[in-house]
């Protein structure tokens, strides 16, 4: 997919090189030699450090791309080079090998590193940022935050840049995500949107001095904004929240780490947006935090859908706590929020909770895959100073053979506009009502997916625990069979009766239900 759409930055970007060569290099701070020396290093430094680079995109293609952009560098502008060069480091398909574009104003992008990253040798290479910021919701996207001035746009839907369709915009973006699944894809992409040179270099829009905008109301009632970027001095900046409710998970977004109890739902919540320490070591937080929660007889919330990772060995604190407490490791009693921005660090703890508890998992699918790579090597680039982080390590999940592109939560809460911009937290509303959780619910959600990671989790975690080993679920996966039959899912039917065989393949009635199923 990723190849396909490269192609079409290729041709898109020809029009960058339209003007005479010698106009170009007059305009541009590095030269031809000097960028493609970078371009080499970074190519060289993906072959070089990367565990398994051609995963997703192979050799060939990745040659073939490489050696287009060294052969157009004399057609394009130093920004047209940074735009070719994150689309071939994009092709590596791992959230943490990624070119890191350079902002006039990375305060307001999305950053996924623990540091800030350094600006590039000249600031001409710096990408300019429209007063506006997008986030995509299952319903599309819209506009989150924006300058003082513009914040009656928030909650506004985008519906086109210039005369590009805002899927069709988001799905060229694309090509310049390192994105390893759809959920990242989406985040990193409607963070593109608001760079009107990135768009402009992708043939989204015509300039990348002004973006026309076409905007939706939450009536359905359109205008046509014209939009300029952000000037370099300071602004002031409204978000979605300035004037409305306030959802817990943005209460503090200065800390690693927090937690309250709530007496109206008797519950602790415990926010984790960093895998760190901070103020107070990380063990030492996980242990008072739990301590409270079964001091008070209340549910655990355990909240790290804002959490793009840190560092994976302090997971162990938390997973050994819930493993050692029989009040917490249970499913109706500790809930997990995962979303887009789940990954990294924040993906391990993940894939550890699977694969050792019973926690349930609320939310969205993870940001990142389950058996991925990590603990990057950070080079800045000679010439330009543009920032490559390439991936050294894999990190395994505990499945063998784990192509899963995400860890899908046991109850899946879908990102709503409405809900967002109301401030209210649906999975957070959600985990609370749960009671009394039973196995027949988790498979009723995991079997139509064919989901068998999760199956597995839920069946062999009642197989082999050793209060719950003697269980016989057989019937539980019958009566799911023919309520799937009733449901007119016929495959999720076959799967679940599947499944039961497997477990007990002397199942009569079962056997007649899968035969009676595959002759129809």
């Amino acid at each position: 997919m990723r190849f396909r759409i490269l192609v079409g930055i290729i041709c898109g970007c020809a029009c960058l090189g339209s003007a005479p060569n010698a106009a170009i290099a007059q305009e541009r701070a590095i030269g031809d030699e000097a960028w493609r020396a970078d371009i080499t290093a970074v190519a060289d430094a993906i072959r070089e450090h990367h565990p398994r680079p051609f995963r997703t995109t192979s050799a060939a293609e990745f040659q073939q791309q490489f050696q287009a952009l060294l052969a157009d560098v004399p057609k394009l502008s130093d920004k047209a080079v940074i735009v070719r060069l994150a689309a071939l480091v994009a092709l590596i398909d791992d959230g943490h090998t990624r070119l890191t574009i350079p902002r006039q104003h990375p305060q307001i992008g999305l950053e996924f590193g623990h540091k800030p990253t350094p600006p590039p040798h000249h600031a001409a290479l710096e990408f300019r940022q429209l007063p506006l910021a997008f986030e995509k919701f299952d319903d599309g996207i819209f506009v989150i935050a924006a300058r003082e001035d513009l914040k009656d746009l928030i909650g506004y839907r985008l519906v086109a840049i210039d005369n590009t369709t805002a899927d069709k915009a988001l799905a060229a973006v694309q090509a310049i995500t390192y994105a390893e699944n759809s959920q990242l894809e989406a985040l990193m992409g409607a963070d593109r949107l608001s760079l009107p040179e990135v768009l402009a270099a992708l043939g989204i829009s015509r300039s990348g001095e002004k973006v026309l905008l076409t905007l939706a109301a939450a009536g359905g009632a359109q205008l046509r904004q014209e939009i300029r970027p952000l000037a370099s001095g300071p602004f002031t900046w409204s978000d979605a929240f300035a004037d409305g409710p306030e959802q817990m998970r943005h209460r503090h977004p200065d800390r690693k780490f927090w937690s309250q109890y709530v007496s109206d739902g008797n519950f602790v919540y415990m926010q984790m947006d960093e895998i760190a320490d901070g103020d107070v070591s990380m063990a030492e937080f996980v242990v008072s935090t739990l301590q409270t929660a079964v001091d008070r007889d209340a549910r655990l919330i355990i909240d790290i859908r804002n959490n793009f990772g840190g560092s994976g060995g302090l997971n162990k604190t938390l997973v050994m706590s819930i493993i050692q407490n029989k009040i917490l490791n249970q499913y109706n009693r500790t809930f997990v929020l995962t979303g887009r921005r789940t990954f990294s660090a924040a993906q391990m703890l993940v894939n550890d909770l699977e694969q050792y508890t019973r926690v349930t998992f609320v939310g969205e699918p993870t940001g990142s895959r389950p058996d991925h790579f990590g603990d990057p090597e950070k080079i800045r680039l000679e010439h330009s100073g543009l920032t490559l982080r390439v991936s050294r390590l894999h990190w395994s999940s505990h499945a063998a053979f784990d192509e899963r592109e995400a860890t899908h939560p046991d109850f899946l809460v879908r990102w709503a506009s409405a809900a967002y911009f109301a401030g209210r937290d649906p999975a957070l509303e959600f985990a609370l009502t749960l009671r009394d959780v039973s196995l027949k619910q988790f498979l009723r959600n995991a079997i139509p997916r064919g989901d068998l990671n999760q199956i597995g989790r839920y069946l062999l975690d009642s197989k082999r625990a050793p209060d719950t080993y003697a269980s016989d679920f057989s019937d539980v996966l019958l009566e799911l069979g023919l309520e799937f039959e009733q449901d007119g899912d016929s495959e999720a039917a076959s799967l679940a009766y599947q499944v039961g065989l497997h477990f007990y393949p002397a199942h009569e009635e079962m056997t007649r239900a899968l035969q009676a199923l595959s002759s129809d």
